[in-house]
């Protein structure tokens, strides 16, 4: 009974904090009130007050639901079995930045995460050192430290320079595919020098 009533509270926390991030993303964070946001996810003001003290608190959990569920869409990713390296990536890639591409209410969210004025510097620079450890264990794991010494990388620097590629691709691309095709080209120079999957069988 208790487990049944634990999961149908974190569906509604989700359902909720979705519904909050839709919002958000409409009308900016000035702009929103709880009562908007209560409306939205189909619950009463006092529910809401009753998981949320207040706006803030109620954002803040809003963008760390948002990129837990980016995260774990990475994870499931790059972990992919079958898949090349290559391929892995660009899927994380588009799973971390790709889903801001071609959507209104997904662009106005995605500015909201790197506004500083939203006060979320420590919940995102989390979610962004998580993504980087993430996408270098894939290359760590995908690639041999005998052609990483050759070619004076690290697992590390390669991430972070397909992730830097992938942040001005998201703002350069016209559509999630656009971004797509840019990142494949990107991952594919970033790993010419490697010997990958069965290169090194």
């Amino acid at each position: 009974m208790t487990s049944t009533r634990s999961t149908t509270d974190s569906a509604r926390r989700e359902r909720v904090l979705a519904a909050a991030l839709e919002v958000f993303g409409r009308h900016g964070f000035r702009k929103t009130s709880m009562e908007d946001v209560a409306r939205s996810a189909d619950i009463s003001r006092q529910g809401l007050y009753l998981h949320f003290p207040n706006k803030e608190a109620l954002f803040r959990a809003a963008v760390r639901q948002e990129l837990d569920t980016a995260l774990d869409e990475v994870s499931r990713r790059l972990d992919e079995e079958g898949a090349g390296l290559d391929r892995r990536i660009v899927a994380a890639l588009d799973a971390w930045l790709g889903r801001y591409v071609g959507s209104m209410l997904a662009s106005d969210i995605a500015n909201m995460l790197e506004n500083p004025a939203t006060q979320l510097k420590d919940v995102v620079d989390t979610a962004i050192s998580a993504f980087d450890a993430r996408l270098a264990a894939a290359i760590a794991s995908g690639t041999t430290e005998n052609d990483r010494r050759r070619l004076g990388v690290t697992p590390e620097a390669v991430a972070a320079v397909l992730h830097t590629i992938g942040q001005g691709s998201k703002y350069l691309s016209g559509s999630r595919e656009e971004f797509v095709a840019r990142a494949s080209a990107a991952t594919q120079l970033a790993l010419a020098g490697f010997r990958t999957g069965e290169e090194r069988s």
